[in-house]
């Protein structure tokens, strides 16, 4: 098995050089014929090039990351309904069976891990285990390394373990919600300026800059500056204050 996905990497490796050389030579012919510098255009073709290939390999691990993140946000209210229904006695599968209910991507893995073990023939220990897998969580993992315990035991299994585990994931949340409030602040201010007193800034030194320093801007680079440069700047601190944010607090 593990072959095998050595092997799909080593694919997807040679799919994405070769991508990244034939986008290398696209844009070196596209800035030879602009820059009309073979050596230059070579250069920025191959830095393109090895741009491409690297956000290719990353991508992947980002959004495998993110997707784990998310599943873990969501994974402590998911284990609070199991674990009153633990309590109440029903059955582990009809239990599994309401959590494929939720209309989130836990309710979808908990939907996987019930066809899994009602429709494809594998265990339920075996189709919680893909589970496991699939989400690439510690957090994850601990969860299905006790719900195994819990199935095993049978009627016997009593749902305070989970519901322990699941207040324990709640007060980590808390924490993390509670540290990111605090940085909050810094992230406000800091938009404020580069949204509000940056621009003001700019201004005051294109009006004395040009009275006192005898520094000259054309109406087209102010317009160009104030229309697309300040908003890009705007852009980019907000998305840098929603990279910062908690996943669990984006949804």
């Amino acid at each position: 098995m593990w072959q095998g996905l050595e092997f799909l990497r080593e694919e997807q490796v040679k799919a994405n050089a070769l991508k990244a050389a034939l986008f290398s030579l696209f844009a070196w012919l596209a800035f030879g014929l602009f820059l009309e510098e073979l050596v230059v255009s070579f250069l920025l073709a191959a830095l393109s090039g090895i741009a491409l290939f690297g956000i290719a390999l990353y991508l992947p691990v980002m959004q495998r990351k993110k997707y784990a993140l998310l599943v873990e946000g969501q994974l402590p209210f998911a284990l609070m309904n199991i674990a009153v229904e633990m309590n109440l006695g029903l059955k582990f599968e009809r239990i599994l069976e309401h959590a494929a209910g939720q209309d989130n991507e836990i309710g979808r893995e908990f939907k996987k891990v019930f066809l899994e073990a009602t429709q494809k023939g594998a265990s339920v220990q075996e189709a919680l285990m893909h589970f496991s897998k699939r989400a690439g969580s510690l957090e994850v993992k601990r969860a299905i390394a006790l719900f195994v315990s819990v199935y095993e035991q049978g009627q016997r299994a009593s749902g305070e373990s989970v519901k322990m585990l699941a207040r324990e994931m709640l007060a980590k949340q808390r924490a993390v919600s509670k540290e990111f409030s605090g940085k909050l602040v810094v992230y406000s201010l800091l938009f404020v300026a580069v949204s509000a007193i940056v621009p003001a800034l700019f201004q005051s030194f294109a009006i004395v800059g040009s009275m006192v320093l005898h520094l000259t801007f054309t109406a087209q680079q102010i317009f160009l500056i104030i229309v697309l440069g300040f908003p890009l700047i705007d852009l980019a601190a907000l998305y840098y204050i929603r990279l910062k944010t908690p996943i669990f607090l984006r949804e």
